[in-house]
């Protein structure tokens, strides 16, 4: 079995936080959370009792960003899936100076007007 219920608990604000960082919808972060935090318990694998003691909180934290991504591309967010920040620049987003996910307004209106530019 994976890590056990009541640490999962305790890392549970962290693994909302990530998943809204990475997720730029708090709707989503919720339902993202809540399957990370289900797949941390299933994972038969992770055994946190092997990590370094002195590391243990960031190999955590690294562990349940790792989950976060995948659920997200699973889900295939909106038109992109959450492969690398490179992938998200180009499909028009970035990350603002607080880690939250969003559009950035001029590439947008950039393509907008080579769209509208298109139809004449």
């Amino acid at each position: 079995m994976g890590m056990s219920w009541d640490v999962i608990m305790q890392y549970k604000d962290r693994i909302t936080w990530i998943s809204r960082k990475y997720s730029g919808d708090f709707d989503l972060a919720e339902d993202v959370a809540q399957e990370v935090m289900l797949r941390l318990y299933e994972d038969r694998r992770l055994d946190i009792s092997k990590f370094n003691p002195a590391t243990k909180d960031a190999a955590i934290r690294q562990t349940i960003r790792n989950k976060v991504i995948k659920v997200l591309k699973s889900r295939k967010v909106g038109r992109w899936t959450v492969d690398s920040l490179d992938k998200l620049k180009e499909e028009g987003y970035q990350i603002d100076t607080s880690g939250n996910l969003m559009k950035d307004p001029i590439l947008f209106q950039k393509r907008f007007l080579e769209e509208d530019h298109d139809d004449r």
